[in-house]
């Protein structure tokens, strides 16, 4: 007599399948959370910063605010273009400067680097922006365009870049 195979699957294996599908849809939300790897500046907890992050803009570059729990930070899109807030206010400095609708900017990253950070200049507390490589670094400017209303509304400490 000829027996039939079987066709289930024995349980120890449906549950390793299950438990690996799993895995795949929770690692990738897992990662996109962006919290993890973003730290509070020192003074995120200033006044001035929490004033500021008030003028955030609902949007950058057309990705809305996603959700991050740190103190003086707000992240937009996914992965996240990260703002923070409370940084220690950069004294004359050897980065590139740029003035960006009446805001000004050091480019502190080098000119090929990904991602593209830049840190207000002239303000005190200082605001963080990064952003990542995948919006392309020609965009990061529109960014630091974006969020011009928050640094704008961080005291202004007599600073600006020179021989513009």
């Amino acid at each position: 007599m000829h027996r039939r195979p079987r066709l289930t699957r024995p349980r120890a294996r449906r549950g390793a399948l299950a438990a690996a599908a799993a895995l795949l849809v929770v690692a990738p939300t897992a990662a996109c959370s962006g919290s993890e790897a973003v730290e509070p500046a020192p003074s995120a907890s200033a006044a001035a910063c929490t004033t500021a992050l008030a003028a955030a803009p609902a949007a950058v570059l057309g990705e809305a605010r996603t959700p991050l729990d740190v103190a003086g930070a707000l992240a937009y899109g996914s992965p996240p273009i990260v703002v923070r807030c409370g940084l220690a206010a950069p004294g004359p400095s050897p980065d590139r400067c740029l003035e960006l609708d009446g805001t000004d900017w050091l480019l502190t990253s080098a000119d090929d680097a990904v991602p593209v950070v830049l840190v207000s200049f002239g303000r005190d507390p200082a605001l963080e922006v990064t952003v990542p490589g995948d919006y392309g670094r020609e965009n990061a400017s529109a960014a630091a365009i974006d969020l011009a209303p928050v640094a704008r509304a961080l005291p202004a400490n007599g600073r600006a870049c020179q021989g513009l």
